[in-house]
């Protein structure tokens, strides 16, 4: 099989500081790649997922439903008292209909401008989470 390096025609190149550039020799080290290696292969898998990779996805995703059932039983609980199974069911479902598209935009939003602010508003307020 021939050298895949051989294919490789195109270069790009960065500059970064002495910190920055012992911390990437530190994991390429970890890795047991060269310095250009490692940070191809860093590269190559943002490109190949925007969106972060579908464990990513699949974390913030959970996280994100979680977080907007605790915000709504907050917000029921605390404006009516008490909260109802088929209100916990509704959240639960509102939720799991929404996670992954919101975990997709959020990790787009922040591959694009490095924040991640969000807000949480209860659904049970008659508007869809953000």
């Amino acid at each position: 099989m021939s050298d895949r390096s051989q294919l490789r025609t195109k270069s790009v190149g960065v500059r970064v500081t002495e910190a920055d550039h012992a911390r990437l020799q530190s994991l390429a080290d970890a890795h047991g790649q060269s310095l250009g290696e490692w940070c191809r292969d860093a590269l190559v898998a943002i490109a190949n997922h925007p969106s972060g990779t579908p464990i990513e996805q699949a974390l913030l995703s959970e996280l994100i439903a979680l977080r907007t059932i605790v915000a709504n039983l907050i917000y029921t609980f605390t404006s009516e008292g008490k909260i109802t199974r088929e209100q916990m069911v509704a959240f639960v479902d509102r939720a799991d209909k929404t996670k992954l598209k919101r975990a997709t935009e959020l990790l787009s939003k922040i591959s694009q401008n490095g924040t991640s602010q969000t807000q949480i508003v209860p659904q049970s307020s008659g508007r869809e989470g953000h």
